[in-house]
């Protein structure tokens, strides 16, 4: 396996632990608080570099299931870290209390994006 497909793969599992950290404690807590973001933070650029890495070993781009699911999750973590920043930033009351509900259902199409790239790399 190539060196930058491994640190790709290890920078995309933090990404899972990251993200996944960061949903499930807001989840337990019912509130966004800013520790919470950190995560989502480490998430966002784990997934961020682990993806550019595995785009630079392709030699084109090819618009396949993972690759708009997986782009489309990124997309949608960095909404989601957006949204809590500005929550944790405006002090939002609503926002912090039901960040939880926005988090969980955009973690769970993110791991579907996950799972996908783990059985396009084993195939």
């Amino acid at each position: 396996m190539p060196t930058v497909i491994l640190i790709a793969v290890i920078t995309i599992v933090a990404a899972l632990i990251f993200y996944s950290v960061a949903v499930w404690w807001n989840w337990l807590n019912k509130r966004l608080k800013p520790v919470h973001l950190v995560f989502f933070y480490l998430g966002l650029v784990c997934d961020a570099l682990a993806t550019g890495l595995m785009w630079s070993t392709v030699p084109e781009m090819t618009y396949d299931l993972h690759t708009i699911i997986g782009l489309t999750a990124l997309g949608l973590m960095l909404i989601v870290t957006g949204s809590g920043t500005y929550a944790v930033y405006r002090n939002n009351d609503g926002m912090l209390n039901n960040f939880h509900k926005l988090g969980l259902p955009i973690w769970f199409f993110w791991t579907v994006s996950w799972l996908t790239g783990v059985v396009v790399g084993i195939q």
